[in-house]
């Protein structure tokens, strides 16, 4: 089988990407990852180090159409059983080169609901047209993606992520004493990209409530991107320059959650987060915004709090409250903790992509054979 991704640069969707590739049955299926992304990319030495093939296409401009030939011509060469394509670039690339050179079943990762403007899903709509099934990260992805027209409804399947519990499990808390936070400082965690669509500077702001209520907490930032410097001047602006820790890119996420209280997500739009689901867990409550895919995780006030008001000064109420009463949310935690133990394991949703692939294998064998007849 050939899977191709847009990027394998260190993201939630990359990183659930290469869990699902590295955990496939060997015995079934051989698979071949194809990005269009560079060879430099985090997650390529990974994958290569699971023994998978990984095909680097080193696309520089996204709506580089010569991108789509190069890419025809690896799946020409590799004649996989069934494609699947993951993320916005990859699904419309991918469609398109497999329809070039007849390749089928094609199934797409649709893992969020894409807030970017009408063309961006009329152009999806076109190109992935004759894919065999849209796989959406969470009911409301799918919910948006029927709702918005930009997908066949009839091809709409759902398949949540998945989480590795025992990665947050007996974990040894980060040290942040060199960032000038002592042991027993209590400590918020906000992991994502710097980028508009996770709205940073709306945690800053919602801090800065936090800071002049409860001024020995702190809120740390794990993530890079465009947003840094205006980050760093709103933070001077607003003095707080000694409660809030930019960490950058950070690798040992469950060491960090180990260390914290709890996430803090403002993000804009969304699949399903996978912090969030890290977050539970860890064991740690979240306070989020209701996007996309947190109504399959968050339960208001049972395993985390969800301001719906979209003021970052509500979301710091919140915080303020999630810190006022540890033991209600360390039992929030625990709760988060148990839900994703039973319902959004890897192994569960492994099992059921791969089921998805074999149905779909066999509904095109059955096409095949019908054609022949005809």
């Amino acid at each position: 089988m050939a899977c191709c991704i847009t990027e394998l640069e260190a993201g939630g969707a990359e990183r659930m990407f290469v869990e699902l590739v590295c955990r496939l049955d060997r015995d079934q299926w051989q698979p071949t990852v194809i990005s269009l992304g560079a060879e430099s990319e985090p997650f390529v030495d990974r994958l290569r180090r699971e023994g998978i093939e990984v095909r680097c296409l080193a696309v520089t401009r996204r709506w580089d159409v010569s991108a789509v030939a190069r890419l025809a011509g690896e799946l020409k060469q590799l004649a996989p059983d069934v494609l699947q394509t993951w993320l916005y670039h990859a699904n419309v690339a991918g469609c398109l080169a497999a329809r070039w050179v007849g390749i089928e079943p094609i199934v797409t990762g649709v893992r969020v609901a894409d807030q970017r403007g009408r063309w961006r899903r009329w152009v999806e709509r076109i190109c992935t047209s004759r894919a065999s099934r849209h796989v959406c990260v969470s009911r409301d992805v799918a919910e948006f993606s029927r709702s918005h027209g930009s997908l066949d409804a009839e091809k709409l399947e759902v398949i949540p992520n998945g989480v590795d519990v025992d990665r947050f499990t007996g974990v040894e808390p980060m040290d942040l004493g060199d960032r000038g936070i002592a042991t027993g400082i209590p400590v918020v965690a906000w992991i994502g990209r710097l980028e508009p669509q996770k709205d940073p500077l709306a945690a800053i702001e919602a801090f800065g409530a936090v800071g002049r209520s409860d001024p020995n907490c702190r809120l740390v930032m794990a993530g890079e991107g465009s947003l840094r410097g205006r980050i760093e001047a709103r933070i001077e602006h607003l003095g707080l320059g000694e409660r809030v820790v930019l960490l950058g890119r950070v690798s040992e996420i469950p060491s960090l959650f180990a260390r914290s209280c709890g996430l803090l997500l403002t993000s804009r739009w969304e699949g399903m987060p996978n912090v969030v689901l890290e977050a539970m867990a860890a064991g740690r409550p979240v306070v989020t915004r209701p996007v996309h895919g947190i109504g399959d995780l968050v339960e208001d006030g049972h395993t985390g709090m969800v301001v719906v008001d979209d003021q970052p000064a509500i979301l710091g109420e919140a915080l303020l409250a999630l810190l006022a009463d540890r033991d209600a949310a360390e039992a929030m935690g625990r709760r988060g903790r148990r839900k994703v133990i039973e319902k959004f394991s890897l192994e569960t949703m492994v099992s059921r992509y791969e089921a998805v692939w074999q149905r779909e294998i066999s509904l095109s064998v059955e096409r095949e054979g019908d054609a022949g007849k005809g």
